[in-house]
């Protein structure tokens, strides 16, 4: 049997899609290479769970990898400070490209010079409690200008620093007031003003920074520093029908397997266009199937894997609603009953005899929580299809929704 091509909640083997997204991350990076200068504001990338943020940010890497770049990978915590793991990743990253670099000017001659200069940067920025007066925006600023330049000189084209999950360490410590860690939202501002800086100043500091994190990402920076408005943020939203379709044939034809129109209409139709149920249901025909090369995945390879599919889709939203309190709950019955695929928060509160401003911090937590998501003014709606059966299934156990 072949290998399963399909990854769900992994980064894809084979990237579709996105295309006016990757072209603008790309042509961002083309102007430090081209100019040696700094790519400009923090560009965020934001979208729901399980919509591709991480895996275009790591298409874009490994694409500027291959154009010269330095790529520094950070992945932040909940709640937690996070500065101290962007110097440690740069470190790690300059490291890597030491080992990797052809020819006889490696980064490593520069390591005994500079070891010193990044532990001074680190001792800096890991000191003490919020209140001391300890120096935070001009180290960081110093330690990005002074790799993104080492890379240059070494014939490289810049340092690239990607930071997924952007949004968790600048979340709410409760639920009914935001009430942040703050230390955690000391260095968003901290991120925002060395960026801003680097950004003025321009010339000679090849680098740039890019980040991923869910809807809220852009207000939260702003919370940490209010020219956080002035991000660049791309929104992913749901694939087309005609990527969601190649999102499913891609992979198989790299292995010689096609899929017949009629399976590729259901699986499209089903996962509308949500590209992490793309991924369970395409993996569960693909299982159900056992493809050799030259097979065909019909409409019946698709019945069989359904009930697969279903499973670990359900896993996904029994996660969700775990989460959710009972007023939560509530909000998200009768959003599901409505049964529309976006819904206005005067339905709502009708259905809980309620007014939309008493449902105000219910509506932000679930967003917050990544449950729903704005779907323009006053309008709501699930985040991952398929949602709202499940919910209405928890609460009436109905097998006809």
């Amino acid at each position: 049997m072949l290998p399963n091509p399909y990854t769900p909640g992994d980064r894809p083997r084979v990237f579709v899609g996105r295309a006016a997204e990757r072209q603008l991350l790309r042509d961002k990076l083309a102007r430090i290479a081209a100019y040696g200068e700094m790519m400009g504001a923090l560009t965020i990338v934001t979208g729901p769970r399980g919509v591709g943020k991480t895996s275009l940010l790591r298409d874009v890497a490994g694409q500027a990898e291959e154009d010269g770049f330095v790529v520094a990978w950070v992945s932040c915590v909940k709640q937690h400070p996070f500065l101290a793991e962007i110097v440690d990743r740069v470190e790690h990253s300059l490291e890597r490209a030491e080992v990797a670099a052809p020819g006889p000017r490696r980064l490593k001659d520069l390591t005994v010079e500079l070891s010193a200069g990044f532990a001074k940067v680190r001792a800096r920025l890991e000191a003490g409690p919020v209140a001391q007066p300890t120096a935070l925006v001009g180290p960081l600023e110093d330690l990005l200008g002074r790799a993104g330049r080492l890379v240059r000189e070494r014939g490289g084209s810049g340092l690239i620093v990607m930071i997924d999950e952007l949004h968790a360490p600048l979340e709410s410590t409760r639920e009914w007031e935001y009430a942040p860690e703050q230390q955690a939202l000391l260095h968003g501002g901290v991120l925002l003003n060395a960026v801003q800086n680097l950004a003025g100043e321009r010339a000679g500091l090849p680098v740039g920074v890019i980040g991923a994190g869910l809807p809220q990402t852009k207000s939260l920076l702003t919370r940490a520093a209010t020219f956080g408005e002035r991000s660049h943020e791309l929104v992913l939203s749901e694939f087309d029908d005609t990527d969601a379709a190649l999102l499913l044939t891609e992979p198989a034809t790299a292995l010689g397997v096609t899929w017949s129109l009629d399976a590729v209409a259901e699986v499209v139709e089903t996962a509308r266009g949500y590209p992490q149920s793309l991924q369970i249901l395409g993996a569960a025909t693909w299982d159900a199937a056992r493809p050799e090369p030259g097979s065909v995945l019909d409409l019946a390879a698709v019945t069989a894997g359904s009930q697969s599919a279903h499973s670990a889709l359900a896993s996904i939203f029994e996660a969700r609603w775990a989460v959710a309190t009972s007023a939560e709950r509530a909000f998200l019955v009768a959003m599901a009953q409505v049964e529309r695929p976006v819904v206005r928060r005067g339905e709502i509160a009708a259905l809980l005899s309620t007014s939309t401003e008493a449902l105000s911090m219910v509506r932000r937590n679930l967003i917050v929580k990544g449950i729903v998501e704005e779907a323009g003014y006053g309008r709501l709606r699930f985040t991952i299809p398929g949602f709202e059966r499940f919910v209405l299934d928890q609460t009436t156990g109905r097998e006809e929704h």
